[in-house]
């Protein structure tokens, strides 16, 4: 399973390609269990996502599974209500802090190190996008 970068974009929105994948993924039945269990969590960056523009996961997969290409799904994505330029900015700027103190998920961070992202337990890193960048790099 190759899932995209946390910064990498759709729409010039960084998680929604990655987000995407997983919805796609998932669909082939390619998802780790880790991962399904985290797929549009309330708890999670994906949740943060879909709170910060205003979608329902139910929304946001079945956009993913009926658009299957990227451009379709930026065509669908920038066409709901609580989307534009400056929700993808605000957006762009917070999500790359989760996990850093002062900013959502702090505390979780340091809990889901010990068994979702291992590799910083030996190397430290100060947010969520960071952990995934380390954990899956090779």
């Amino acid at each position: 399973m190759k899932l995209r970068r946390p910064q990498d974009t759709i729409a010039s929105c960084c998680w929604l390609a990655r987000m995407a994948d997983k919805v796609r993924a998932s669909q082939k039945g390619d998802l780790p269990l880790l991962y399904r269990v985290s797929l549009g969590s309330p708890i999670g960056i994906d949740g943060y996502f879909l709170r910060h523009f205003g979608l329902s996961f139910r929304q946001f997969r079945s956009a993913v599974i009926n658009t299957r290409i990227d451009n379709d799904l930026e065509q669908w994505f920038l066409a709901q209500p609580g989307v534009n330029s400056s929700a993808i900015s605000s957006w762009n700027d917070f999500a790359p802090r989760l996990g850093t103190p002062g900013y959502p998920v702090s505390f979780v961070r340091h809990l889901i190190k010990w068994f979702i992202y291992p590799k910083s337990i030996k190397q430290p890193m100060n947010s969520l996008f960071e952990m995934i960048e380390q954990d899956e790099a090779p």
